[in-house]
């Protein structure tokens, strides 16, 4: 990652180095400098007119549609979409290049899961949750690094991301919280309520590197959408989430006064859709003696005495609710009057994560953390070279909030095998490259007209 680091200073100092040029060609003679303009202009315009979405991008934004709108009949589709990406993915020509750190880890959580499948207790179990996880990060995670390339596609596949989601917050506001595919399908209230925090996230910060102003306005209502679905949801964890990618917000927010006005407009939204039902239900965060908060504190126990006890590479993938009855106390056992195996989950994606995978999983984990805050963290550091730049520098902002919203959710929800988490980790993959090439080809196209208006020389 050294030659990677390296490109990203220079691209961070080429404002500054960009100045001396820039004086340099002011000097220059106006039909010089009119020429060179109109020449990188035209180049500029004849390679986005090249553009192309691709074959392997579009089934990337299908694969939003069935993943989260969840059709009911969805006639094998996703499964053909995940194998279709990933044989794009083993023969792309740039497959052969050093992968990034996020795509080894993604491997290594495969095969971490692959090697605990025969020493789990429940095999079958293990073997499934696996195979569910190696389709999300091999077969949709690994080819979004390589299939979105441009300022453009990171762009689409945000507003897709938005559009499912504002289309699971309706369907959720007029059931009760629970979206299309119901508890059965794991969009019960509180996961519906997780995916609308992270949408939010996405929506606030596209606005800010959103230019036209219907898109400005599609995206504050669907903002609007997703906080009544949280509200109707009445989900405690859900609201804890809403609070958190707020408070994000506001921080990371570049146009103060636009940030300011959006989270004025959540607060009302929220305030005029919430009645006492639900604060009576908000007031009840803090306690945690009874009802599902004291379940959680105990089931949490349970699985921290499975790390305990198995501190490398956990009880194995998707092992937690099977084994569980054997980690329970005499006090627990007594409390409940029978065992919880079979029953029930962890409730946390943390607690999740340590019981079934391990300290190994939990390393791999945190690696995949910060290498994903560090690439998104140099990208919201760079000058504003160009308006594409300042625009990855807003959707840099926009899937770090979508993370955070994710992770704070995570502490009282299952998520760890959900695609929630994997496909931003993913994307903030993809935005770091993207912002580096766009870097490199600025460099290029802002060289050569200076060089030619300075000497008088025909550009390359």
């Amino acid at each position: 990652m050294a030659a990677s680091d390296s490109r990203f200073r220079d691209a961070e100092a080429h404002g500054r180095a960009g100045a001396p040029l820039r004086a340099r060609l002011a000097r220059a003679p106006i039909g010089a400098r009119s020429a060179a303009a109109l020449a990188e202009g035209t180049k500029g315009s004849r390679a986005v007119g090249r553009e192309r979405l691709g074959f392997f991008f579009s089934l990337l934004l299908v694969y939003l549609l069935f993943e989260y709108g969840r059709p009911a009949r969805p006639m094998g589709i996703p499964m053909l979409i995940s194998v279709v990406l990933f044989g794009g993915w083993l023969l792309n020509r740039n497959t052969g290049r050093r992968p990034s750190p996020q795509v080894v880890c993604f491997f290594g959580f495969v095969v971490l899961m692959g090697l605990g499948v025969p020493l789990a207790i429940n095999s079958y179990a293990a073997f499934w949750t696996t195979y569910g996880m190696a389709t999300v990060l091999l077969c949709t995670c690994v080819p979004m690094t390589r299939f979105i390339t441009s300022a453009r596609q990171i762009r689409l596949w945000m507003y897709s991301f938005i559009g499912v989601a504002a289309y699971v917050g309706g369907y959720a506001i007029v059931h009760s919280g629970f979206g299309p595919a119901g508890a059965a399908g794991a969009q019960d209230e509180n996961y519906v309520a997780a995916m609308m925090g992270m949408a939010i996230s996405c929506a606030y910060f596209c606005i800010q590197a959103e230019k036209r102003r219907l898109g400005k306005v599609l995206l504050v209502l669907s903002i609007l959408v997703f906080c009544v679905a949280i509200v109707v949801s009445f989900s405690r964890g859900g609201f804890v989430g809403l609070c958190a990618v707020v408070a994000y917000c506001l921080v990371r927010a570049r146009r103060r006064l636009i940030g300011l006005g959006v989270a004025a407009l959540i607060g009302l939204t929220v305030l005029t859709v919430a009645g006492p039902a639900y604060w009576e239900e908000m007031s009840t965060i803090s306690d945690v003696n009874e009802g599902t908060a004291d379940l959680r504190l105990e089931v949490w126990k349970i699985g921290l005495r499975m790390f305990e006890a198995n501190p490398i590479f956990g009880v194995g993938p998707g092992n937690f609710r099977w084994v569980v009855g054997d980690y329970q106390s005499k006090d627990q056992l007594d409390k409940y009057g029978r065992s919880l195996g079979g029953s029930i989950i962890a409730h946390s994606l943390f607690v999740e994560m340590l019981a079934e995978l391990g300290a190994t999983g939990a390393c791999l984990f945190l690696i995949l953390l910060w290498y994903t805050f560090r690439d998104l963290r140099q990208v919201r550091r760079l000058g504003r070279v160009s308006g594409e730049v300042d625009s990855l520098r807003h959707y840099s902002d926009a899937v770090a909030g979508s993370i955070v919203a994710c992770l704070v959710n995570g502490l009282f929800l299952s998520l760890f095998y959900f695609s929630y988490v994997w496909l931003f980790m993913a994307l903030a993959v993809a935005v770091r490259q993207v912002a580096g090439n766009h870097l490199k080809a600025v460099r290029r196209r802002a060289v050569v007209p200076v060089a030619s208006a300075v000497t008088g020389s025909p550009g390359v």
